[in-house]
């Protein structure tokens, strides 16, 4: 029986397999009546009749409530797989969703049991991908709270990403300016113009529908300022993007400084698309990185799938 490993996001579908991975750019609240289609191409692609699923996209503004989420999605795989199971909060696995609620926002759960399940002991788990980053404090236990809402106040999720995150939202002022509180520019267009991610990592919409190239860019970033790029110049440009770049890392860096000191943890198992963000906040701050890349290739990308699949393939 082929096995899959999938993380339903609100932006992007993820799929592990031992044959293989993908991410599909998915935005939910455009797409949510293609999510059975889309599942049954996946399965027919992979030959799989039995799948291990998580989900965050139950929080997106197309349900009337998390649990109406939960429960149209399973009921969605339900139809498409064989056998399917699903991961509560508490990292058990279940056919049935008995208690919706218990099972939304689970992927970082996912992660964190199967590195404990590895053996692994007396780290802090960093997901950072395209929307947030989950902190997660591990000691012989995962030591998070349960719901997304207590993880915000406890900074064990902070609800920035490497792609989607607006850029007013982490860069306040720039050269005595504030920057415009509208949909100008992205995180993306950021690391594009910092050189951090290529135009093959940008993989969500762009802000004004336009291109992915750094110029593109760099236009996109300027008018947060309400200016032209000619106005500024592309050097001027760079360097409101290196301020961005600067404003996110002490943000996320002083959320990961306070957990390894709370709870006395030394190093940091990394993945997702902005591990390179948090080496530099490693280095930094004095603790040990651990790339999940190094260890385990590209399912680093996609490693709440990737978990997914081996705990399900062990259940």
């Amino acid at each position: 029986m082929s096995s899959l490993g999938i993380d339903i996001g609100g932006a992007n579908l993820k799929v592990a397999s031992e044959d293989g991975w993908e991410i599909i750019y998915f935005p939910m609240w455009k797409r949510v009546e293609e999510l059975e289609d889309t599942l049954r191409d996946i399965a027919e692609k992979y030959s799989a009749n039995r799948a291990g699923v998580v989900m965050t996209a139950e929080l997106s503004d197309v349900f009337g409530s998390k649990e109406e989420g939960v429960r149209f999605i399973g009921e969605i795989c339900r139809r498409v797989f064989e056998d399917v199971s699903f991961l509560d909060v508490s990292g058990r696995l279940s056919r049935t969703l008995d208690e919706p609620a218990k099972f939304a926002a689970s992927n970082w759960v996912a992660s964190a049991t199967f590195l404990l399940r590895e053996g692994y002991r007396n780290f802090l788990f960093v997901d950072i991908g395209s929307t947030t980053t989950d902190i997660i404090p591990v000691t012989d236990r995962i030591e998070a709270t349960k719901t997304d809402f207590e993880r915000l106040k406890r900074r064990e999720m902070i609800y920035v990403g490497i792609l989607r995150t607006p850029v007013f939202y982490i860069l306040k002022e720039f050269d005595s300016a504030p920057l415009c509180p509208e949909f100008f520019a992205i995180t993306a267009d950021v690391f594009i113009a910092t050189g951090d991610i290529t135009e093959d990592d940008y993989t969500c919409e762009t802000p004004d529908g336009k291109g992915r190239d750094e110029i593109s860019c760099l236009k996109r970033l300027a008018r947060t300022i309400c200016c032209d790029l000619e106005e500024i110049g592309i050097n001027k440009a760079k360097q409101l993007a290196l301020e961005a770049k600067k404003a996110m890392k002490d943000l996320l860096k002083d959320a990961l400084r306070k957990k390894t000191e709370d709870y006395g943890i030394e190093r940091v198992f990394t993945c997702g698309i902005g591990e390179f963000l948090i080496e530099e906040i490693c280095n930094e701050i004095g603790v040990e990185f651990i790339s999940l890349s190094g260890l385990y290739g590209e399912y680093s990308k996609l490693f709440p799938a990737f978990a997914m699949l081996k705990l399900v393939q062990k259940d």
